[in-house]
């Protein structure tokens, strides 16, 4: 005969009394700093420097780009994505990667200016996959959802970048306070007053940082031997003027 007895297990939460037992407290994890973007100066082949900070979802160090690099030529590249598969010789290939990728100073007209998502076909070698058995397929059905998923968190990331081009894109010089100009990174307030930066061996009666806004390139020019963050405290205290300076005129 079947045993029909019922065994009763006791909730490990409760004593033998029956009383609650309540769990120990337990530390809450500390958040990781935040760390902000830095400026980069970038050394330009055709003279003078570039100043700019990278949007937050590059991940690029462009080790390589400030020793030297044209103005068009710098581009900012988020993390990758990638479709993978076995091919029939054994070997694993990508079929599909995408970024977020941006040339902020491109002049080719293409949209390449702003973020877009650079998606890499690499399936153009015609090297065959393999005899996929039906679990096989499902197996490369459940890769590719997940790989959808993926691009679909990466479009939400893409639509955020391109709200925080948007954004510095809409700054002007006679929106910004002077809480603005001690706050936001330099690049952006450069670009916002439409400023270039350069580098000289000298200027007359011991000046360092000389803001030129008459000439047909408004530009700092900015003694060479000065350090990086004594060039970006002096950018905020001669824009800071400019900003006081602006208020003052729109208040009469």
């Amino acid at each position: 005969m079947r045993n029909t007895a019922r065994t009763t297990t006791v909730p490990a939460a409760f004593r033998q009394s029956g009383a609650p037992v309540t769990p120990p407290a337990t530390e809450p994890t500390p958040a990781a700093p935040v760390v902000e973007p830095q400026p980069i100066t970038y050394v330009l082949r055709t003279g003078g420097v570039l100043v700019e900070t990278c949007p937050s979802w590059c991940v690029l160090d462009h080790a390589d780009d400030i020793e030297g690099i044209y103005a068009e030529d710098l581009v900012h590249e988020g993390a990758e994505i990638q479709l993978n598969t076995n091919t029939i010789e054994g070997s694993r290939v990508s079929i599909l990667a995408a970024r977020i990728t941006q040339w902020p100073h491109s002049t080719d007209g293409n949209g390449s200016e702003a973020p877009y998502m650079a998606l890499r076909p690499e399936a153009s070698m015609g090297e065959s996959l393999g005899y996929s058995t039906p679990e096989d397929v499902e197996a490369e059905i459940a890769r590719t959802e997940a790989h959808l998923r993926d691009l679909r968190d990466l479009n939400a990331r893409l639509v955020d970048a391109r709200a925080e081009y948007d954004r510095r894109q809409a700054l002007r010089p006679e929106n910004l306070t002077v809480d603005d100009v001690r706050t936001l990174p330099v690049a952006v307030l450069l670009k916002a007053f439409g400023l270039k930066v350069f580098e000289v061996g000298g200027m007359p009666d011991n000046t360092l940082v000389w803001l030129d806004r008459g000439g047909e390139q408004p530009a700092f020019y900015i003694d060479r031997s000065l350090t990086q963050a004594s060039r970006e405290t002096a950018v905020r205290e001669s824009l800071v003027l400019v900003v006081e300076a602006m208020a003052s005129k729109a208040a009469r």
